[in-house]
């Protein structure tokens, strides 16, 4: 690559306000001579998948602490003891009320 094409390349990229990623891509896409057309569907893979890469991990899980709020309400006042964290999609809580353990689940899912 020659100096000039060089500062040309550089003063595009300083023009246009772009994302790290897009700006990146750019370079290398002209570096290797396939032009701006290659950085035309930057951005369309993602609307394409429909939106957060989160939603493909699954349904989002509640946190421990909403959880263990409903699991009090259900305890109906009972003396919270602990927390066996989360198994599998559901948080699970001890309490204890005269004696007597009482284990309470509540689904991470919310429903």
């Amino acid at each position: 690559m020659s100096r000039a094409t060089a500062l040309a390349l550089a003063a595009l990229i300083a023009a246009a306000p772009l994302s790290t990623a897009q700006a990146q891509a750019r370079v290398t896409t002209d570096v290797f001579g396939l032009g701006a057309s290659a950085v035309v569907g930057l951005g369309q893979d993602r609307d394409r998948r429909g939106g957060n890469d989160r939603d493909q991990d699954g349904p989002r899980l509640m946190s421990e602490a909403q959880a263990l709020s409903i699991a009090q309400r259900r305890a109906g006042g009972a003396r919270f003891v602990g927390s066996l964290g989360l198994r599998g999609t559901t948080y699970v809580f001890r309490f204890e009320r005269d004696g007597q353990i009482i284990d309470i689940a509540v689904d991470a899912r919310g429903g």
